[in-house]
């Protein structure tokens, strides 16, 4: 079927006006993504260019039903999941210092590795997980809750995240943060660690745009105004998000697309047809960082 981009935009009205959601008898929600078109792109990538392929324009896409958790997995669910089944996570565990050291400049940083579990950090989302981690992780929520789980492709993530009309943003075509909209794409610099220490943050729809000694994640679903027709949050900045989609299959099948932006890495890379590979050297298997996380998908 080929619809164009007002017809498309037509389903909105029915799809925004009720998000439906279904709990899993563990408790996590899952948004439900209907059959049908959506339009997806135009690609854009804004770093790691010799290794990124040719963007796909805008254009519209069909997909099958599917269901998408509303929130990234916290770091509490994953430490449920390391408890029942002993396995060896190679990540580390990350902590929050409100105190004054973070403040100071160049002296110490927001978001720092820890020795063990925090609970203050359980609502927070998990950071530092493989691709292949995050994989089994959905491998034993599968046997947990009776429904197959595993990792949204590229597509099904942007459908989730922008609805069926393209919108830039989960919320629609308001920029966040417009005080740093001046921002280079890529990386966020000096410039802005400085600018951020005496500037607050308008409009923080998005946690995003941040140097790393100032910034760091915030619980799941702590901004209202982040979150998508669907009933998807947090679809916008926070944490990168592994997908299973190759990121540039000419080049190597070892390297996957994440999506959604971090708060290290520009306001830009909040548009949700934005796509990055965190890294083009180290496979997708063995990648962590503390600011790539992921959400399960379930497979109707």
């Amino acid at each position: 079927m080929n619809l164009n981009e007002s017809s498309v935009a037509s389903v909105l009205s029915v799809d925004e006006a009720k998000p439906t959601l279904w709990r899993a008898a563990d408790g996590t929600e899952f948004a439900r993504i209907p059959a049908g078109p959506f339009i997806y792109g135009p690609e854009e990538t804004y770093e790691r260019l010799a290794q990124a392929p040719a963007p796909r324009p805008r254009q519209t896409l069909e997909l099958d039903t599917f269901h998408l958790a509303v929130l990234p997995v916290t770091f509490a669910e994953w430490r449920s999941f390391l408890d029942a089944t002993s396995f060896r996570w190679g990540g580390a565990w990350w902590a929050i210092d409100n105190g004054l050291r973070p403040r100071i400049p160049f002296l110490g940083r927001k978001l720092a590795p820890v020795r063990d579990y925090r609970p203050a950090m359980a609502r927070y989302p998990i950071v530092d997980v493989s691709q292949t981690e995050a994989l089994a992780y959905c491998e034993w929520l599968s046997a947990r809750i009776g429904r197959r789980c595993g990792l949204p492709n590229e597509a099904q993530w942007e459908k989730a995240a922008r609805g069926p009309d393209g919108r830039p943003y989960p919320w629609g075509d308001e920029k966040p943060r417009p005080e740093i909209q001046w921002q280079r794409r890529f990386p966020v610099g000096l410039e802005t660690y400085l600018y951020s220490l005496v500037v607050p943050p308008r409009r923080a729809w998005a946690n995003a745009g941040w140097y790393w000694r100032i910034g760091a994640t915030m619980p799941v679903g702590a901004i209202p105004e982040n979150v998508s027709p669907y009933g998807c949050r947090d679809m916008a900045g926070n944490i990168w998000e592994w997908t299973t989609s190759v990121y540039n299959p000419q080049f190597s099948r070892d390297f996957h697309v994440v999506k959604g932006g971090s708060w290290g890495y520009s306001i830009h890379h909040t548009r949700l047809n934005v796509r990055s590979a965190c890294s083009v050297t180290m496979p997708s298997r063995d990648y962590r960082a503390q600011g790539t996380g992921f959400r399960v998908v379930i497979f109707d």
